[in-house]
Formats: C-alpha cells, structure tokens, sequence
C-alpha cells in the first residue's frame, strides 16, 4: 500500500442530523495550496420510490459567495447543457451510499462549494481530502483527523 502524502482532510459540512427533502446544504472549501482533491458526498437511506440525491452541484469562484456551476461535476436526473453526469436512483437504498468527485485543483478557482440537494430527508455528509500540497508544512499530512492509525 502507498500512503498518500502531503495530505488535508477537510469535513466542510458535518451534518450528521437529518436534512429536510429538497433542502440545499453547502459545504464550502479553500483550495489554496493544493493541487488535487476528493470530494465524497455522503448520503443516509432514502425512503423507498425517493431519491437519495436529487442533485449534486460543485461550484467555483474566486471568493467564498461567488461560485459558477462547473458542468463535469454537476449530477442530477439526465445529462444536459448544465448537467455532466447522471446521478445513479438510489432508491430505496437500505445503506448509506455516496459519490466521490476527483477534482484536479490545478484548473480551478481557489474556492469550491458543493451544494447536495437529497431527494428524500436524509442524513448527508461531504469529506474532502486535499492532496498534493504545493509547500507541504510540518504536521500538515491528514490535517483535521482526530486519529491516524498506520498498518
């Protein structure tokens, strides 16, 4: 196994209470200093006949209020003009299931925001790792975590 190095671990939006049925939650993240990250979008059961995600919207911007839609990183029910990528139909998932977003910082403006819309109340959750970091500084591998265990 190859431990990733220069690493951040981010937990943009902790929410681990339900959030109401088509509610929009943020999780805003400053990219600064780093050149990859992994964005994972956490979602609890969804009832059945109702989507777990109803969509997924990663923005950019060159502050933390201003953000543009980035269409490779925008899921919802069909692919269009706005929509990259088509959202699986978790339905009636028993499991709490989640999309992982590979983002090539290298490209993109300092500050991202994802918006996760669940299409049913649902726990939701986002944990971002940041990797590659331009001037990694002491200590700064698995930032955030509360416990690193090596194996």
């Amino acid at each position: 196994m190859i431990a990733l190095q220069d690493c951040k671990v981010e937990v943009p939006l902790a929410t681990l209470a339900t959030v109401a049925t088509n509610s929009a939650n943020y999780a805003y993240l400053d990219t600064i200093g780093w050149d990859y990250a992994k964005i994972i979008a956490v979602i609890g059961t969804a009832a059945t006949g109702n989507a777990a995600f109803k969509s997924l919207i990663l923005t950019e911007g060159t502050n933390s209020t201003a953000a543009s839609a980035i269409v490779a990183f925008t899921g919802g029910t069909v692919t269009s003009a706005s929509v990259g990528f088509v959202l699986p139909n978790f339905t009636g998932i028993t499991e709490p299931t989640c999309v992982v977003l590979n983002v090539n910082l290298k490209k993109r403006e300092r500050y991202l925001r994802l918006l996760v819309t669940p299409g049913t109340a649902a726990p939701v959750s986002v944990v971002c790792v940041l990797g590659r970091g331009r001037e990694a500084t002491p200590g700064s591998d698995d930032g955030n975590a509360a416990l690193i265990v090596d194996g």
